[in-house]
């Protein structure tokens, strides 16, 4: 599969509009992709009062990151932050 800069671009516009769309804070995680495979790393947080969930709603994104059009592949290496 072939991708070039624009449609990794657009997808890379796509996974952040998922990840607004979860109560995880996405705002410290870098995104690359390449060749359908999407890397994340960096910093996730739980939305204020959604603690209780946060690891089902990581769950949740990344699976439907994964059901994203061009998607192949998602590689989560991210630190999980519970707020103290």
């Amino acid at each position: 599969m072939h991708q070039n800069i624009a449609e990794a671009q657009a997808l890379t516009r796509l996974i952040r509009h998922e990840m607004g769309r979860h109560n995880v804070d996405c705002g410290e995680v870098e995104i690359s992709v390449s060749h359908g495979t999407v890397h994340l790393y960096g910093r996730v947080r739980p939305r204020p009062g959604h603690e209780a969930h946060f690891d089902s709603e990581i769950t949740s994104l990344v699976k439907a990151i994964l059901h994203r059009p061009g998607v192949r592949d998602v590689i989560a290496e991210w630190t999980k932050v519970m707020p103290s």
